[in-house]
């Protein structure tokens, strides 16, 4: 029998809150995190606003020696990493390290950084300081991590795009399940970047003003950055060390489109979640919620709509309460399911579901309940998060409210 998998951490940094308890604080409230953007100049672009996060000293409490060659993404990803370890624990108890692992997803990596290092040497005003290259890969933070906490067990990183952290979850649970690992650090981090900004808007994806999932008048997405760490244990381990738990992993799902690059496929959609409902042995009417991709796209909205009612039918997908809370942080892209995965567990812990803000008027093809504007109260015992990416990279996670 596979090992039950708890959650025991949790800590995240994003446009809404800069901790994990201004962060529910914040989606509770139905507070936007999207705003000018800062970190670069958008005058080029018809777009000028993003989920950037603000108001904060980002490398306080961390080493500066540690910081002097890591990236934006980097420093967000260890932010996060420091709270989630704190308070699971694992900073304060004696573990068998080679029993850690840390598998985390990724996306642009240290873009921001690279980009600081262009800007300098093409501009001839100053000289680029080398070392902003040395955190572009992908796998930085997953190192750094590990290093600095001497977790010597497994380590990956997994990039599939927007699904990337989420995927990362399932994996983490797989290691935990498969008596692999104990216990597994997971989620993922993504920075602001000028070249992802401008490929989103050359593809004509990003809406000038909010980010309106479902709603009629929504034109596309709002960017986002942050990190978003959690702790995943051995559920049995967990409870006799008398560690909170926060949820329980029941399972989850991947698969491929397998169709096209950026255009969502249905029964991809509908497959996954029908596949990590059965994996965790969950019927369709045991879901009490759902957090949505919910890009704000016109196309990934009612796509994913349409997913829902073919997999739990008609008469179930009207029951179901769904919401984005990208409405409020943006698409944190390769950090989005990390950061919606503590929103989910939150919601479980707290019997609480936050909103779907900005929607004013549901799309006629999007015809669910999105819970509008404010947050509701609920008996939740079963939480499902889907991330769906491009590629056609699909992941649902399927959570429990811990007993």
């Amino acid at each position: 029998m596979k090992r039950r998998v708890a959650i025991t951490g949790l800590g995240t940094i994003n446009a809404v809150g800069t901790s994990t308890e201004n962060f529910r604080e914040g989606i509770f409230t139905g507070r936007c995190g999207i705003r000018p953007v800062t970190l670069f100049d958008t005058s080029d672009y018809s777009c000028h606003l993003a989920g950037e996060v603000t108001g904060t000293n980002l490398e306080s409490g961390l080493d500066p020696h540690e910081t002097k060659e890591i990236s934006r993404c980097d420093v967000l990803g260890l932010t996060a990493a420091r709270e989630a370890i704190r308070d699971s624990g694992l900073d304060k108890n004696s573990f068998n390290r080679d029993r850690i692992g840390v598998v985390l997803g990724g996306g642009a990596g240290g873009m921001n950084s690279w980009e600081k290092y262009r800007r300098a040497r093409w501009s001839g005003q100053e000289k680029p300081d080398p070392s902003l290259l040395l955190p572009y890969a992908t796998c930085t933070l997953t190192d750094l991590i590990a290093g600095h906490y001497g977790f010597t067990g497994f380590r990956s990183t997994i990039c599939t795009a927007c699904s990337s952290s989420a995927t990362s979850i399932g994996y983490g649970f797989d290691l935990i399940g498969s008596n692999t690992q104990d216990i597994v650090i997971t989620g993922g981090s993504e920075a602001l970047s000028e070249l992802t900004f401008a490929g989103f808007h050359s593809l004509r994806l990003m809406d000038p003003g909010y980010c309106r999932p479902f709603d009629k008048n929504r034109q596309g997405l709002s960017l986002g950055e942050g990190a978003a760490i959690l702790v995943l244990e051995d559920y049995d381990h967990a409870e006799t060390r008398g560690a909170t738990i926060y949820a329980e992993v029941l399972g989850y799902a991947t698969n491929c489109d397998a169709t096209h690059m950026t255009a969502p496929d249905l029964k991809g959609m509908s497959n996954v979640m029908a596949q990590a409902l059965k994996r965790s042995s969950i019927d369709m009417n045991q879901v009490d919620y759902i957090n949505a991709h919910g890009t704000a796209t016109p196309i990934n909205d009612k796509t994913e709509t349409a997913a829902i009612r073919d997999a739990f039918g008609e008469k179930l997908s009207r029951s179901l309460a769904i919401s984005s809370t990208k409405s409020m942080i943006g698409h944190c892209l390769g950090a989005a399911g990390g950061i919606e995965a503590v929103a989910t567990i939150l919601a479980l812990y707290d019997q609480t579901m936050p909103p779907t803000i900005h929607l004013e008027e549901n799309d006629p093809d999007c015809d669910l309940d999105y819970i509008p504007n404010q947050a509701r109260k609920g008996d939740i015992t079963i939480a499902l998060k889907n991330s769906f990416a491009f590629g056609g990279n699909n992941t649902s996670i399927v959570f429990k409210r811990s007993e």
